[in-house]
């Protein structure tokens, strides 16, 4: 199976281009880490459901599941 990749990243590029070096630093707040990677996570599993790794029954288990760690985390 052959992906759709994007060769070049042109805001890669850019910033080669203007002489920055470093690499921008992005930091998520700690009240928010937990959201943003139950977000990843579902994220991951729709595609895997999109390319038929897993079935529509797994998929609604591992969404469930996810937001039953999140309920269990905040007590």
């Amino acid at each position: 199976m052959r992906r759709n990749v994007l060769l070049t990243n042109t805001a890669i590029e850019n910033n080669s281009m203007i002489g920055e070096k470093s690499e921008p630093n992005i930091e998520i707040p700690t009240d928010c880490l937990d959201e943003f990677v139950t977000a990843m996570k579902i994220g991951y599993y729709k595609e895997f459901y999109k390319q038929g790794l897993i079935t529509s029954e797994q998929l609604e288990q591992l969404i469930s599941m996810q937001g039953k760690l999140s309920v269990e985390k905040a007590a």
